[in-house]
This record gives C-alpha cells, sequence and structure tokens, in this order.
C-alpha cells in the first residue's frame, strides 16, 4: 500500500497520466493502477522502472 501510495503522489506530481507512465516503464496500464491501489506485487525491478521512469529516486517511492 505504501509503494502505491508514494506511486500515485509522485506520478500526480508530474502530471503523468497512468498510460503514459506504463508506456515509459514498459508495464501495462492496467499493472500501473493495480500497484496504485495495492492489488499488485511490485518487484524490486519493476520499483526500480517506475521510479527511473517517473525520473524520482527509489527511495522515494518506498518512504512511509
Amino acid at each position: 500500500m505504501l509503494f502505491g501510495r508514494n506511486l500515485r503522489q509522485a506520478r500526480k506530481r508530474g502530471r503523468i497520466p497512468q498510460r503514459e507512465l506504463a508506456e515509459l516503464a514498459g508495464v501495462s496500464q492496467s499493472f500501473i493502477s493495480h500497484a496504485e491501489n495495492g492489488r499488485a506485487s511490485v518487484s524490486i525491478t519493476k520499483m526500480a522502472l517506475l521510479s527511473r521512469a517517473l525520473g524520482v529516486p527509489l527511495h522515494e517511492l518506498l518512504k512511509p
């Protein structure tokens, strides 16, 4: 849940739609939605891809 909340906040701060983030990270839009809502198990590899696509450090997506 924590990662999903931080992912959504970072995406909204950057004004990046889910579809665009999905394309940038090489994942599906439904994966982004599930990750943001805590319904997907996100590997560290995918976390790194998403943080790179958003242009934010990974630790920012993992902070409490």
